[in-house]
């Protein structure tokens, strides 16, 4: 039987012509003056190894680590990894993320979850590597000169990719391998970015503008909310390029013409079906996520400054008014943020982008479309980048501090982001470590508990098991679809420990909830075979077979009592239906040879 379980300067205008290069002060060495961040580093590519050699070795704990939360429903005997057909790819709203888990999944398996975190972690630093040559290209020669000093610029270009790639809290979106959607999605949205911040897009305005926009598809197939990245892209346009001169953005009227195109078709092919999942989002009202959604922002601001207590399944106390949990003071201070960017959109554009990105690209999964969880760490996957904008830059604004100081203050932030991360990835690569710490910091939860017992169970630990399903049910909304589900999981221990009796019940109870739960009624068959109610127990599995004949389960299961009562024929059937819906299993391959030694096969 199984058990199942189902984050004061004005305003000028630059000296040179955009994308022009800087004319170095005559005498001035080439080391000196206004010099490109590049030029400081002879050998740029050594930058490149170096996000790589530290990614990898910081996640290293976590490239052996298990499956986690929904990456098992790539694991089912008809995912959509499984199937790989164009119609059920396009049917996930993220067909360009499946590709990827499809090429995972034909190379090595599922047997081993290292192919899958492996990469993960190279597009995290993939992303890393990205975000550097971004901010390169924005702070070339002639651009933002008069807002940023050549000491400064490569706290900017060096610094910020660093933080990105080393901080704990983006420990989850690399990690859970499921989060690939935001790391994958990144990836594209980040070389958008770069190449519209590069001087190609004069040279070459259609090409360019063309480009962007397969980007913009790209990382709107990988997922849904990078939907943002026209905004993003404007806020960099108007802000930081045009300098606030709406005539200074007509080299990217292709881009924005191909945008608006996009959006529209992105909208009827995949967003307005997504609004309408029923798997997206939860039964709550709008306005109640919305105004919880207030205090996520500040929650995630928090975390990204101090990163340390998190949590892999955060217990949010939802906000059914403006004026409960402090959200009407979360919803002031978002009214500051925002007018603090505007305030700054002069005089400090750099800092007013970072937080308008940080706003905007955080927005589609926190405002007023209910999510499954209120809070997930792997949201802020792409938004802490405008948070490590602004970080970096009041970093390098401290009065009176030298220079040396201030990079000695990051590489010492580095290097404590560095072990969190490490230590981060240790709990994550061990999944009865990562529940535990989980219910520990969520007690009021039952997910984590309901997980903790799972684990238990797969490792023959049943009374462990049931103790924490007991738990779990306590917490559980009475009547729900997870109620009925650990009420099942309560019947597969007591099944396991042969009180059958008590499994026939917790089964029964389970049933009431969730009448077209196939395996759920193949297990109570057993348990009635079991306590010799057998014509209820066939009748019960015949039932499980109508409600879904492509279960493997429900064929495995009864199997398993014809075997026992001799009717190894049946068995044969049985095991071999089973074995076509899941040709990798080998204990079903074993139990069938053996059904077949029975009758001489």
């Amino acid at each position: 039987m199984r058990a199942s379980a189902k984050r004061n300067r004005k305003n000028s205008s630059p000296k040179q012509p955009q994308g022009s290069p800087a004319q170095t002060p005559s005498g001035a060495s080439k080391r000196g003056g206004a010099a490109h961040p590049e030029s400081r580093f002879n050998h740029p590519w050594l930058f490149a190894i170096a996000l790589f050699a530290l990614g990898l070795l910081i996640y290293s704990p976590a490239l052996w680590g298990p499956f986690f939360l929904d990456d098992y429903d790539l694991l089912e005997a008809f995912s959509t990894v499984r199937i790989a057909k164009w119609k059920t790819l396009m049917s996930t709203g993220r067909p360009l993320l499946m590709l990827t888990f499809i090429a995972n999944y034909r190379l090595g398996g599922f047997a081993d979850s290292f192919g899958f975190h492996l990469v993960n972690v190279l597009l995290h630093c993939l992303n890393a590597l990205l975000l550097w040559r971004f901010l390169t290209a924005l702070l070339a020669p002639g651009r933002l000169e008069d807002l940023i000093s050549a000491s400064v610029r490569p706290m900017l270009v060096y610094g910020v990719p660093l933080l990105f790639l080393t901080s704990p809290v983006l420990t989850e979106s690399v990690a859970y391998v499921s989060s690939r959607s935001e790391v994958l999605g990144a990836t594209f949205y980040i070389a958008a970015l770069w190449l519209f911040a590069s001087s190609m897009r004069e040279r070459h305005p259609w090409v360019t503008a063309f480009l962007i926009v397969f980007l913009f598809v790209a990382s709107f197939m990988s997922k849904q909310d990078k939907i943002t990245l026209p905004l993003a892209i404007l806020l960099l346009d108007y802000l930081l390029l045009a300098r606030l001169d709406w005539h200074r953005m007509k080299p990217s009227v292709p881009t924005y013409g191909l945008f608006l195109i996009g959006t529209i078709a992105g909208f009827f092919l995949v967003i307005r079906p997504f609004l309408f999942a029923i798997s997206a989002g939860f039964n709550l009202p709008w306005v109640e996520y919305l105004v919880t959604q207030f205090r996520m922002y500040f929650l995630y601001l928090r975390l990204l400054l101090v990163p340390f207590g998190l949590n892999a399944d955060w217990d949010i106390a939802a906000s059914q008014t403006i004026w409960e949990n402090l959200s009407w003071l979360a919803l002031l201070l978002l009214v500051a943020l925002v007018g603090t960017a505007f305030h700054l959109r002069r005089r400090d554009p750099l800092i007013s982008f970072g937080i308008l990105f940080y706003l905007a690209v955080l927005a589609p999964s926190t405002s007023f479309y209910p999510l499954l969880d209120f809070a997930a760490e792997r949201r802020m996957y792409l938004p802490s980048i405008g948070f490590f904008l602004v970080f970096v830059l009041i970093v390098s604004r401290i009065a009176g501090a030298p220079a040396r100081a201030k990079l000695a203050a990051l590489g010492g932030l580095l290097l404590i982001y560095s072990w969190g991360t490490y230590e981060r990835s240790r709990l994550w690569g061990d999944d009865l470590a990562l529940w535990h710490d989980t219910a520990e910091k969520s007690p009021g939860k039952y997910r984590p508990l309901t997980w903790l017992g799972k684990l238990y169970d797969e490792r023959g630990r049943v009374q462990d098991a049931a103790y924490y399903w007991e738990k779990a049910e306590k917490l559980a909304e009475p009547g729900s679809r997870d109620h009925g589900f650990l009420l099942s999981n309560l019947g597969v221990a007591n099944a396991k420990q042969k009180n059958y009796a008590k499994a026939a019940e917790y089964y029964r109870r389970s049933l009431e909830i969730l009448p077209k739960e196939e395996v759920i009624r193949a297990n109570f068959a057993v348990t009635q075979i079991r306590l010799g109610r057998v014509k209820e127990g066939w009748s019960n599995f015949r039932k499980a077979v109508e409600l879904n004949p492509s279960q493997p389960e429900i064929y495995v299961l009864r199997a398993q009592e014809s075997y026992q009562r001799g009717l190894y024929a049946n068995a044969v059937s049985d095991l071999e239906t089973a074995l076509k819906m899941r040709p990798e299993d080998e204990s079903v391959r074993r139990n069938l040879q053996a059904a077949r030694q029975m009758i001489g096969q």
